[in-house]
């Protein structure tokens, strides 16, 4: 039995619900043509709403967490207090008898900070998670419990560093002209220690001018709660217009964000529409042609979602004609373009998902190609099926020549099984082109 935590509930259901989709069309699949050594697989599926509280109840529940009169093992906590979230505990935990084999597919990055140490601590696998931060999964502060951790998809700073090298293309002249758009938490912190570090990598150090804690503008809004998002966009008009009025130049912004659908459609509507407006400041500055925009997402943003919203947003009168709202509106991925890709792993899915009735994506592309490492892994193991005898296999995992895009696999070294990144752009009918595709060591490669 497998167990996974996502929210199928809440703002951003989308998000499990697609990771959900995509590892249940895996388990058919394997099911169908008989198993793992004859045994089904089985999804134990808990709804945490994105809430970290819940997900780390569905973490205890699903391992059957029992204390242990001990110390604990694995880091109890990884970020600092939250307000209004309940402490992870200190004591040790145990597996107790109806615990899952694995988790699979876990969403988010505040929820993980808080289910991951509780699979640690009890010795169980945390696998394909849905989130490209750091903490814990990519960082060494969970010691000895390290081994757990499997890791599909590319990070959020990867994803950030081929972003910031789109930038650099598309005429983003310094770190003046980008802007972080991020969730006050965990998973915008990671955001946007992405960016920073991206900027570093590809366009130099900061001035010693630039801000030494927050060197890039940010503007955070509130995780699960939309109605942050306004003030947030008025401080950036505020920056902009700044920005504009120390010159007659013609600006082009980079607008980096570490969001989810429903906040980030949001800011992109309102800040296109204040741009556009025909009020005193476009008399003084002349926004409407002096801001090149380009918005660039980082993969868990739920890219459906986000275009279905866009696209139903429509288009604003520009000087020139209408503009959709979704021009320059691109999404870092981290799986190839279902809509395009003819590789082995999506030429599955594309054949799975339409035999499900369901509506295809990336996130559900993701689930599934997740969930195929992991039944490979199943299915190379010898002998009983034990969290621990289960880490040796996957390190030991050859490529699977899936078509992602690159070299892929685990290692002793290394529990990341992909660093590849694809950029695609949000056509105005909602599909997806691709811009370029980047992978860890290699150039990157424009497609226009």
């Amino acid at each position: 039995m497998i167990g996974q935590s996502a929210p199928i509930s809440g703002t951003n259901q989308a998000l499990g619900t697609g990771m959900k989709l995509g590892i249940e069309l895996a388990f058919k699949e394997k099911n169908e043509a008989g198993g793992v050594r004859g045994r089904m697989l089985k999804l134990e599926f808990k709804d945490d709403a994105y809430q970290p509280d819940l997900a780390e109840a569905a973490a205890r529940s699903l391992v059957d967490a029992q204390p242990v009169d001990a110390a604990p093992r694995c880091p109890t906590t990884s970020v600092p207090a939250v307000a209004g979230q309940t402490p992870i505990s200190t004591t040790a935990l145990a597996r107790g008898p109806n615990a899952v084999l694995a988790f699979l597919g876990n969403v988010g990055t505040p929820t993980m900070v808080r289910a991951a140490p509780v699979a640690l601590e009890t010795g169980t696998i945390f696998f394909g998670a849905f989130t490209g931060a750091a903490t814990i999964l990519r960082d060494d502060r969970s010691g000895g419990c390290k081994p757990y951790i499997f890791n599909v998809r590319a990070s959020y700073a990867q994803e950030a560093r081929a972003t910031t090298e789109y930038f650099k293309k598309k005429g983003v002249l310094d770190y003046k002209h980008i802007v972080s758009f991020d969730q006050n938490d965990s998973y915008g912190q990671a955001g946007y220690d992405g960016i920073v570090e991206g900027y570093k990598s590809v366009m130099g150090a900061f001035p010693q001018s630039a801000d030494p804690v927050n060197p890039i503008v940010r503007f955070r809004y509130t995780r699960n709660d939309d109605a942050s998002v306004p003030a947030q966009v008025a401080a950036a008009q505020s920056y902009l217009a700044n920005l504009l009025a120390a010159d007659s130049a013609t600006h082009t912004v980079g607008v980096f964000m570490t969001d989810t659908y429903g906040a980030g459609g949001q800011f992109i509507e309102e800040l296109r529409r204040w741009q556009f407006a025909n009020d005193s400041q476009q008399q003084t500055l002349n926004k409407a042609t002096r801001l090149k925009f380009y918005f660039s997402h980082v993969s868990f943003v739920g890219p459906n979602a986000l275009s279905d919203r866009l696209v139903s947003a429509g288009s604003l009168t520009t000087p020139t004609g209408t503009m959709p709202f979704t021009e320059n509106v691109v999404v870092s991925q981290v799986v190839p373009n279902y809509q395009s890709d003819s590789s082995d792993v999506v030429t599955a899915y594309n054949r799975l998902i339409a035999a499900s009735g369901a509506q295809p994506s990336f996130t559900s592309l993701e689930g599934y190609v997740a969930a195929r490492v992991f039944i490979a892994g199943l299915d190379a193991h010898k002998g009983p099926f034990t969290p621990e005898t289960l880490v040796k296999t996957f390190e030991d995992m050859p490529d699977l020549s899936l078509g992602l895009g690159a070299s892929s696999g685990f290692s002793t070294t290394s529990h990341q099984y992909s660093n590849s990144v694809w950029g695609t752009s949000i056509q105005p009918n909602g599909t997806f082109r691709n811009l370029y595709f980047w992978s860890a060591g290699s150039a990157i490669q424009f497609f226009e």
